[in-house]
């Protein structure tokens, strides 16, 4: 049964893919992106793939933009807008960290709290949120991000148990490294601010060496990640977390047993 379903940070990578991918398969899409540019770029897309979605400006981290799912009749609301940032938490700029922290955490829980009504009114429905291995694991130097994914696996498992009366599911979905171009930009975002001064400064290598791991890792199978957002939004009876993929999320909980 066709359902409408709201994806926020659709304008690029996992988002963008599931947005497509979702509309094909005959649900009703609103592919929310950070600006009005990405939203006229996504429009065109689909419509030069003959996808019909419907795509607006709506930045999780404006209070106004984020009524827009006022009267909107979303069955499922896919939480993936994230923004990441990088660099040894002991001198990160404060206010990168806040920056990061109001809009991966901050702006996700304002659009769970927008929707939660909105589903109440409708019986039900499901809130997807996507996480991040980087919430279940440390990666050194990209901390800010990492924190923020934390924070959100406890909001998630939270927010399950507190909107069971309501028929409301929540899932998690925890993507590992994949090459959406995310990586990347949120690694070098630290070069921005990085001076001589940096107590880091000659110990770059070392930097790039904890980093690799990111992109040791990294998969351009973006489609596992996509393949795993449109199941969960179909289901009517979604687990709380899906690790993509598996292996990864079973070796960082064999980890964690072991006490590493």
């Amino acid at each position: 049964m066709p359902k409408t379903i709201m994806i926020t940070g659709a304008g690029s990578g996992f988002g963008k893919g599931a947005a497509l991918a979702l509309a094909k398969r005959g649900h009703a899409v609103i592919a929310a992106t950070y600006d009005q540019k990405q939203a006229d770029a996504l429009m065109n897309e689909a419509e030069a793939a003959k996808v019909a979605l419907r795509a607006l400006k709506l930045d999780i981290t404006s209070e106004a933009d984020r009524k827009q799912v006022h009267g909107s009749g979303i069955d499922v609301l896919i939480n993936n807008a994230a923004v990441g940032e990088s660099g040894a938490l002991a001198e990160v700029p404060l206010d990168r960290i806040r920056r990061t922290l109001e809009t991966n955490i901050i702006g996700t829980i304002g659009m769970v709290q927008a929707a939660v009504p909105e589903l109440i009114s409708r019986g039900g429905g499901t809130i997807v949120i996507v996480t991040s291995l980087a919430g279940r694991m440390s990666i050194p130097f990209l901390a800010p991000y990492g924190m923020t994914k934390f924070a959100l696996e406890v909001a998630g498992a939270d927010l399950a148990v507190e909107l069971k009366p309501f028929n409301i599911h929540v899932s998690l979905i925890e993507p590992g490294s994949f090459a959406t171009g995310f990586n990347e930009a949120q690694i070098a975002t630290k070069y921005s601010w990085m001076t001589p001064t940096s107590i880091y400064s000659d110990k770059k290598d070392y930097i790039k060496k904890n980093e690799g791991i990111v992109m040791g890792l990294q998969s351009s199978k973006i489609e596992k990640v996509v393949a795993t957002m449109v199941k969960v939004a179909e289901s009517s009876q979604p687990k709380l977390r899906y690790a993509v993929p598996a292996w990864q999320g079973a070796y960082i909980q064999l980890l964690r047993a072991l006490g590493k």
